[in-house]
């Protein structure tokens, strides 16, 4: 996996604007620690098998979450209840990606702290999940897929999710830049520690912001936050 540091928002997209001339779908990941792309059910202990634990929190949540599980979620579906267990926290084998490089670089760059932040894209074509009729606990492979599920912040977020499998093989859940089948499409960037408000200022002025990320209160109030702070 090659890793690329950039200096400002337009040279991140200048480097990825290659892949207009081939097509396909690129997908983003922002976040504030380097690799380590594993879902939340893994990141405690890769090696434990987690597969039972999910399939019961699972058939806790269609029990006790009958009354407030919106309509248009399938409850029949393992792979729309993941997609809306992801989305209320609940820890999945599911990892969030976006298709909106700028969406990315927010996750990213709004991390608090001094470090450097990271932004990994993922040439998703050939490791696309073509079915979601099938179970996401008996899957061979690691695969992308796009949700069914249309709540505002997947849509607001351009969502998609890599889905992971426990490796008999392995004996472990696989990080994504260690997953032979994966590594060679992932690409590092790397934004320093330093720059971080620069990226978000920019951001702003392209009218990406808490508020559009999560289109609710909660969005409007992480803005009206950064926009405040050092102010209180």
């Amino acid at each position: 996996m090659k890793s690329i540091p950039i200096k400002d928002v337009p040279e991140f997209l200048e480097r990825i604007s290659v892949y207009d001339l081939v097509g396909g779908t690129l997908l983003f990941r922002g976040q504030s620690k380097r690799g380590n792309l594993l879902p939340g059910v893994a990141r405690k202990d890769p090696a434990k098998n987690t597969t039972a634990v999910e399939k019961a929190m699972l058939g806790e949540l269609r029990k006790q979450g009958m009354t407030m599980i919106p309509s248009y979620v399938d409850i029949t579906s393992d792979w729309d209840m993941l997609v809306l267990a992801q989305h209320f926290q609940l820890k999945t084998r599911l990892l969030d990606w976006t298709s909106n490089a700028l969406a990315a670089i927010w996750f990213a760059c709004s991390s608090r702290g001094d470090g450097d932040c990271y932004v990994y894209t993922l040439e998703a074509d050939s490791l696309m999940l073509t079915s979601l009729k099938g179970s996401p606990f008996t899957q061979k492979k690691t695969k992308v897929i796009n949700p069914n599920l249309s709540n505002d912040r997947i849509i607001a977020q351009s969502g998609y999710f890599t889905a992971h499998r426990f490796s008999e093989k392995s004996g472990k859940f696989v990080a994504l830049e260690k997953n032979p089948d994966v590594k060679n499409h992932l690409t590092e960037y790397v934004i320093a520690g330093k720059d971080k408000v620069d990226f978000l200022m920019t951001l702003e002025r392209c009218g990406v912001t808490s508020k559009s990320i999560y289109p609710d209160i909660e969005g409007l109030c992480r803005f009206l936050n950064w926009r405040m702070e050092g102010s209180y």
